[in-house]
């Protein structure tokens, strides 16, 4: 029996999945360098609330958000350890947004990215006010083109900081655009004009903590690019977007999404499933409902294309079954009738953590023509996740 408020859908978050990718990450770092997880977007996806504490008792000190809302609420949940904002927070905003968001940042404790003297200065007004040191870091575009400053920029920008009385340089970062790409020849030309630049600013005696660079590709791909610390993402996960050859054998996927089954029906052949009827039985079919659609960031394109994995019930083994038809808001359907005796209240796994099942992440992401990090990001707020110590 199922309970009345036992979730429709589930991701299963493995602890030890995570502990796990910690310390494959480890093994790939000299002593020097630090960890600085990026738990943006919910943890990619995976849980914030859940996440966190599992990073605490890893020993990590400091992480990376996007976002002044998102660091919040690291510190809600009680992280009260080092937290860099990756975005502008200060940019766009008018003075009176501005003075307050500072606060907030400086009262919290938050290291934010400044893109210019203006934004450092309104950091300095909110210290003084505040009576403590505001954190700032400063990025470097040195070839992705999207944020930051161009090297000359950003060493002026640094040299005038440093005269700022309560302001704490706590790094000069600059991030990789093609780290995960067969070619590392680029990113060893950024790496190039952010050592340049770094090693200018050291000649300065600047007081700078941390010069960083290195994601979850560069972490296992380019070693040189570690530094003094590297911002794991997608790979503190368990997940691989670089070449397919190349998938560490030690990461291990995290999350799980499972569900059950809520319909088993008999429909003959020639008939119609689902939205613009494209599918068409060819023989007496049974159909399954799958209570998981668009609005639970299962891809409406993944109709007649994916699989999902029955699991093993009254002596029959996991099976593959088709998703057929078009995926709906709500609902999912599937091919049964090869998959033995089936019935109402079957477990069901959406997304897999076997990185080579059909239903994997990697693999959905491969069949949307994707990103892993856009499979688990789009895992929608009605699937409740739920911490374990394992996915398997």
């Amino acid at each position: 029996m199922h309970g009345p408020m036992e979730p429709m859908v589930t991701a299963e978050i493995s602890a030890d999945a995570i502990r796990r990718n910690i310390l494959a990450i480890r093994r790939r770092l000299g002593s020097a360098a630090v960890l600085c997880p990026a738990v943006k977007a919910d943890a990619y996806g995976h849980g914030l609330l859940g996440v966190l504490p599992v990073l605490l008792e890893a020993g990590i000190d400091r992480l990376a958000v996007a976002h002044l809302a998102e660091a919040l609420e690291a510190r809600r949940l009680g992280w009260d350890r080092a937290l860099l904002c990756l975005a502008p927070v200060l940019a766009g905003c008018d003075e009176s947004e501005s003075r307050e968001r500072a606060e907030a940042a400086v009262q919290a404790g938050i290291s934010l990215t400044v893109m210019s003297l203006s934004e450092a200065q309104i950091l300095k007004a909110a210290a003084e006010r505040l009576s403590v040191t505001a954190l700032v870091e400063v990025k470097v575009d040195t070839g992705m083109g999207r944020m930051g400053l161009i090297p000359e920029q950003a060493e002026q920008l640094v040299r005038d900081i440093a005269g700022l009385g309560p302001l704490a340089i706590e790094g000069v970062y600059t991030h990789f655009a093609s780290a995960d790409e067969p070619s590392l020849d680029s990113s060893r030309e950024q790496l190039d004009r952010f050592i340049v630049l770094r090693d200018r600013l050291r000649r300065a005696d600047l007081p700078i903590r941390h010069f960083h660079a290195a994601n979850s590709a560069a972490i296992f791909r380019f070693p040189e690019s570690h530094l003094d610390r590297v911002r794991p993402g997608l790979a503190l996960y368990g997940y691989w977007g670089g070449p397919e050859g190349e998938r560490p054998a030690d990461l291990t996927p995290a999350m799980r999404v499972v569900s059950r089954l809520v319909a088993v029906r008999r429909i003959p052949s020639d008939c119609t499933v689902g939205y613009g009827r494209t599918f068409r039985t060819r023989r007496d079919s049974v159909i399954g409902i799958v209570p998981i659609g668009y609005a639970d960031g299962y891809r409406r394109s993944l109709g007649n294309a994916a699989v999902m994995l029955l699991e093993a019930v009254r002596g029959l083994p996991r099976r593959a079954v088709a998703v057929v038809g078009r995926i709906s808001m709500d609902q999912t359907t599937v091919d049964l009738t090869d998959a033995g005796e089936v019935r109402v209240g079957d477990r069901i796994t959406v997304i897999d953590s076997d990185p080579s099942a059909p239903n994997s992440v990697e693999t959905l992401a491969r069949k949307l023509h994707t990103i892993p990090y856009e499979i688990t990001c789009l895992v929608g707020t009605r699937v409740r996740r739920v911490l374990s110590r394992g996915c398997a």
